[in-house]
Formats: structure tokens, sequence, C-alpha cells
């Protein structure tokens, strides 16, 4: 009988393990892009220097010269003209940032927006 109770206990434990999950399977654990610059950011992973939120603090960072820049910084984004950062983005940049020259004008665009969208205040 105890044989009998412990193999019943056993089935249902593996059987719970293979339940569906009661968790609402459209909820992620980050949030989607919102953008199409956003998710060129992404896709290139921009994040691994210029960080997250885009102020030059990714993992990497530490150990490039020059220093990514920091794109949560009004001052200093106020001071960079539209064309310096899509130089930068098709071109590359110090021999450390790889260039983007595939990129379409319209993709450039969105990305310089983006990058543009993280010294604002939401």
């Amino acid at each position: 009988m105890r044989k009998a109770m412990v193999c019943i206990a056993i089935m249902l434990f593996l059987a719970a393990c293979d339940a569906p999950s009661q968790r609402d399977p459209v909820a992620f654990s980050e949030a989607l892009p919102e953008s199409e610059g956003e998710q060129l950011y992404l896709d290139m992973k921009c994040p691994t220097c210029h960080g997250h939120q885009g102020s030059g603090d990714g993992f990497l960072s530490g150990g490039l010269q020059p220093q990514p820049g920091d794109f949560s910084s009004a001052e200093v984004m106020g001071a960079i003209p539209d064309a310096q950062l899509k130089d930068a983005i098709r071109n590359g940049k110090g021999g450390v940032m790889p260039s983007y020259a595939r990129f379409t004008d319209h993709q450039v665009g969105e990305l310089v927006r983006y990058i543009r969208s993280l010294s604002q205040s939401p």
C-alpha cells in the first residue's frame, strides 16, 4: 500500500510539473521595443557599450577608448548634430564602434531619433 501511495505521489508531482503555466503568456520581464529605432539599438547590441539607458555604461564600456557616448545627457546630445550621429552609425567611430553602412537612410534616421529620445525626460 505504501508503495502505491509513493507511486501516486510521484505521478501527481510529475503531472504538476508538466501542467500548463497559469502565468500570462504575453507577460514579459522586459518591455517590448516601442519603436523601430529602439529595435535597431537592441538588435545591433548597442547596449553592450552604450548601456540600456544610453548613458555609456554598458558592460564593455570600461575598457574602451574612446569611451562610448552618453546619449542620456541632454547637454551632450544638444552639442551633437544629427549629421555627426549619422556619420558615426554609418562609418563607425574611433576604431571601436563598428560601422553599419548597410543600414538604409530610414533605419539610420530611426536610430538617431531613438538615441535622441534617451536624453529626454519622460
